[in-house]
C-alpha cells in the first residue's frame, strides 16, 4: 500500500512538473509572438536599388529529403550550390543526423564532382540543425560541412545572426544586404516558433530580363513576409523561388517520441493550431497572385502531399527538388 502511494506521489509530481513546463513554453510563445510582430509593424528597411543581375542561375541540390538517384544521400536538411556569372555559392551545409563521416553533404560532393575549391561564397540562412551540420554545431553558434570543421580560408561567409568559424571572419548581416552583382539577402526576418525564436535570411538573386529568384531555406519567414520584405526592398518583380516553405501537412519528416517536430513545434501557431492546408493553399493563392513564373519546392520540410498540390496548381512552372538534379533558371 505504501509503495503504490509513492508511485501515485512520483505520477501527480511528474504531471505537475511536465505541465508547469509546458505552461511556460506556451506563455513564453505568446509573449515572443507578440513582441516579434511589434518589432515587424515598426521595422522599415532600406531600399536597395540597381544592385545588378546575372545573364546565368543554376541551382544544385547537395542535400534534400528526395534524390535524384541511388547513389546520393538524402535527407531532412538542406544545401544547394548556387552559380551565377560571376559567384559560386554554397547555401547551408545539410543535418549529418547520424554523424557520418564522410557526411551526406561531404559524399553528395563527391559524387556530383563538386569541390570546396570552387565554391567562393557560403551563405547560412539560419541557424538550425538541419541546415548547420548538426545541433552540436548550433550550441556553439557555428556550422560544419562534416564531422569537423573544414578549413574554409579565402571564402566569404554570411549570416544573419552571431555565427563564428576557426580562422575565418563570418559577415553578420541582419539587412538586406548587397553581397555580390545581382546577389543580397533578404535580411533576417524573426519568427517565434514554439522551439524557441528564429532569424531565417533568404538569398535573392536578380535574373537578367526575369526577375528576382528567391532561395530559401526553411521558410520559417512565412510566405506572406517574404512577399511583403521583397516588396519594401526591392523595386524587380519576383519571377520565382526554390527551397523550402515548411508545409508538414498532414505531416513532417522529423519526429521525437511520437510527436511530429516539424508539424507541432516548428511552424504553425505550436501544438495547439499547428499548420493547416488552408493556410498552405491560401499562400499557394498569394504566389499565382502575385504572377510567380517558377516554384521549385524541397520536401526536407515539406510533405509529398503538399509537393503534389504545388505540382499541380503550378503544372509547367513547377520543379521538384531532387540532389543531385540541376535547376536551370538561365542558362
Amino acid at each position: 500500500m505504501l509503495h503504490k502511494k509513492h508511485v501515485i506521489r512520483a505520477s501527480l509530481l511528474l504531471f505537475l512538473i511536465v505541465l508547469s513546463l509546458t505552461s511556460y513554453r506556451i506563455v513564453s510563445f505568446l509573449q515572443g509572438s507578440a513582441a516579434i510582430e511589434q518589432e515587424w509593424k515598426a521595422y522599415k528597411p532600406d531600399p536597395i536599388v540597381n544592385f545588378g543581375s546575372t545573364k546565368h542561375l543554376s541551382i544544385l541540390p547537395l542535400v534534400n529529403w528526395h534524390t535524384d538517384n541511388g547513389a546520393l544521400k538524402g535527407e531532412a536538411g538542406v544545401s544547394y550550390l548556387i552559380k551565377t556569372d560571376n559567384n559560386t555559392i554554397l547555401f547551408d551545409v545539410g543535418f549529418n543526423k547520424n554523424q557520418e563521416s564522410p557526411s551526406p553533404l561531404e559524399h553528395n560532393m563527391k559524387q556530383l564532382a563538386v569541390t570546396l575549391d570552387s565554391i567562393d561564397t557560403i551563405f547560412m540562412s539560419h541557424a538550425h540543425l538541419d541546415h548547420s551540420g548538426g545541433q552540436q554545431w548550433v550550441n556553439k553558434n557555428t556550422f560544419s560541412i562534416g564531422l569537423e570543421q573544414t578549413d574554409l580560408a579565402g571564402k566569404d561567409i554570411y549570416a544573419a545572426t552571431h555565427t563564428t568559424y576557426p580562422n575565418n571572419k563570418v559577415n553578420v548581416i541582419p539587412e538586406a544586404t548587397v553581397i555580390g552583382p545581382g546577389i543580397a539577402s533578404l535580411g533576417a526576418i524573426s519568427r517565434q516558433l514554439f522551439l524557441g525564436r528564429i532569424e531565417e535570411q533568404a538569398l535573392v538573386i536578380n535574373v537578367e530580363n526575369k526577375g528576382l529568384v528567391f532561395i530559401v531555406g526553411c521558410g520559417h519567414q512565412t510566405v506572406p513576409k517574404i512577399l511583403t520584405r521583397a516588396q519594401q526592398i526591392f523595386n524587380e518583380d519576383i519571377y520565382g523561388i526554390v527551397g523550402d516553405l515548411h508545409y508538414p501537412i498532414p505531416e513532417g519528416r522529423l519526429s521525437l517520441l511520437g510527436i511530429n517536430l516539424q508539424k507541432y513545434l516548428a511552424s504553425g501557431e505550436g501544438p495547439h493550431n499547428p499548420i493547416s492546408f488552408e493556410t498552405m493553399d491560401n499562400e499557394l493563392n498569394m504566389l499565382q497572385e502575385l504572377g510567380l513564373r517558377f516554384i521549385a519546392l524541397g520536401g526536407h520540410d515539406t510533405s509529398d502531399e503538399a509537393i503534389e498540390y504545388f505540382n499541380t496548381k503550378f503544372g509547367d512552372g513547377y520543379r521538384h527538388v531532387k540532389v543531385g538534379d540541376w535547376i536551370e533558371i538561365a542558362k
